[in-house]
């Protein structure tokens, strides 16, 4: 019997840990395509990203474990996107996010995804959540584990649109699913 247990045991310790490097696997990859999607996207004019002074500004909302997360996988405070520093900041307000240019909001409720656009911060940061439906009811991305145990990206042309920002080609080749209609259906 103790054969039994220690069997047991140990494959649920070996269970565990490769659901925890799954874990930490999705989270790198997470990481780096939010640490990308500057160079995915063709910012509008007046976005003051387009200035070289200007600091790339990801926020995470409400989950402190994945911050310390990206915070750790970022390293030094010398890592960058497009020759930019990078500035990764925390909040539990939603409000906060209009001064981000990249705000990650995990899996949120269809309530705050509601409240994310009637709020009408589509036009002031590109929001990427996991929810599901997230991108459907108007968010600009969706990362998310698919069926595949891929990461798997959903986009919505309409709020890219909204935000006047444009997905590049490069990025839209990954995507695995379009909502809205794109600029080039508008004219």
């Amino acid at each position: 019997m103790n054969k039994v247990v220690k069997r047991i045991i140990s494959g649920f310790v070996i269970g565990y840990m490769g659901l925890s490097a799954a874990r930490e696997t999705e989270e790198r990859i997470r990481s780096t395509i939010l640490v990308r999607i500057p160079q995915l996207i063709t910012w509008s004019e007046n976005n003051d990203f387009n200035q070289p002074d200007i600091s790339y500004r990801l926020c995470i909302y409400r989950d402190r474990t994945y911050f310390n997360f990206i915070r750790d996988y970022l390293g030094n405070d010398e890592a960058t996107v497009k020759g930019q520093p990078i500035e990764l900041s925390f909040t539990r307000k939603l409000s906060d996010l209009q001064n981000c240019h990249v705000s990650y909001v995990g899996n949120i409720s269809t309530k705050d995804i509601n409240r994310i656009v009637e709020a009408k911060l589509l036009e002031s940061t590109i929001v990427v959540a996991s929810s599901e439906q997230s991108a459907e009811r108007g968010l600009h991305v969706r990362l998310f584990v698919g069926s595949a145990q891929t990461i798997d990206i959903e986009l919505n042309q309409t709020a890219f649109m909204a935000h006047g920002s444009e997905p590049r080609v490069s990025f839209l080749k990954h995507v695995n699913k379009v909502y809205g209609q794109s600029a080039q259906e508008n004219l």
